[in-house]
């Protein structure tokens, strides 16, 4: 990223520690990390490409590294007010946001899960005259690649 700036940082209860970084990279695309540590343990991802998937309202990006618990990051469009994950046994957890950021014209948001309960589904509470929730499928862990048969 040529010009990342930190719009987020967060810590939970247990330690973890989090930063939020994003800006346009070298390619004309848009980036958003994550930085994050428990103990020892740090790991970094992010993910690139349009600010926001076209007619939708949160970009978002799941994944786990060793050491560090579950996370959840996402960009969103400024009319989101809140993003809350459904955990498998119907517990909520809602993820810390940031307020908008004027000159990406978005919002951000992170936070850590539970290993022991994984996600189900983000629901995503939008402001645009009324407030509504839309809610977008997680599976974790993701399923796994697997090649199509060989031909006989």
């Amino acid at each position: 990223m040529d010009e990342s700036r930190v719009v987020l940082v967060g810590e939970s209860p247990d330690g973890v520690h989090w930063a939020v970084r994003a800006g346009p990279d070298k390619d004309g695309g848009f980036y958003t990390s994550i930085e994050r540590s428990l103990g020892n343990a740090t790991a970094e991802s992010g993910m690139g490409g349009d600010k926001l998937p076209p007619g939708e309202v949160i970009n978002f990006w799941i994944g786990k590294a060793d050491g560090t618990p579950l996370f959840v990051m996402a960009r969103t469009a400024p009319q989101v007010q809140g993003v809350t994950v459904v955990l498998t046994n119907g517990s909520r957890r809602e993820l810390s946001m940031s307020r908008v950021i004027e000159d990406f014209g978005l919002r951000f948001a992170a936070g850590p899960l539970a290993d022991d309960d994984p996600p189900v589904s983000l629901e995503v509470a939008v402001e645009d005259g009324e407030t509504r929730n839309q809610v977008h499928a997680l599976r974790w862990p993701p399923p796994r690649f697997r090649p199509p048969p060989r031909a006989s």
